[in-house]
């Protein structure tokens, strides 16, 4: 989970992002294996089981993304900052968290809002459950902002530390 004081809301909004993982992940699993009881011990698939799991699925891949960057488990390449020292490693890690804010803002917050609009405006349903395609693509912004969120939050912490290492020396 993320660093930071207890009170902190980045702190709180990343464990709540962690309590709904788990519960989209207990629906999702629930779905699949009543899809699989229905397919073989009934003899017909439940049809909206494998759309409402696809749709858990996309909703879940965002979410655990931005949960796992908020953990620092996500995968990077910290290679190169772990070999850096003093104000060179600071700065590395300062940069590749404004990059990583970055594309979240521009690319998965700026373009997923457009494709949801679009898909919104182009009122494509999900057959079976009877909602629109757009909610489905609405993780794709979420995900995003979620991101840009933990991002300026490990952000503020690098500065923080090195503030607190010039004010020691």
């Amino acid at each position: 989970m993320m660093k930071g004081s207890p009170s902190s809301p980045v702190l709180w909004l990343a464990r709540g992002l962690g309590g709904l993982c788990v519960v989209i992940f207990a629906v999702l699993l629930g779905c699949v294996v009543w899809g699989v009881v229905t397919r073989y011990m009934l003899g017909g698939q439940a049809r909206w089981t494998e759309e409402l799991a696809r749709f858990l699925l996309v909703w879940l891949g965002f979410s655990g993304a931005a949960l796992a960057y908020a953990g620092r488990e996500h995968l990077g390449v910290d290679l190169l900052v772990g070999r850096l020292e003093g104000e060179a490693r600071w700065l590395a890690e300062a940069l590749g968290h404004a990059v990583v804010g970055g594309f979240s803002l521009v690319v998965l917050a700026g373009g997923g809002g457009h494709l949801f609009f679009e898909r919104l405006a182009a009122g494509q349903m999900i057959p079976s459950l009877g909602v629109g395609k757009a909610w489905q693509y609405l993780a794709v912004p979420a995900g995003g902002v979620l991101m840009a969120v933990f991002a300026a939050g490990h952000l503020a912490v690098a500065l923080r530390r090195a503030k607190t290492r010039e004010g020691a020396q």
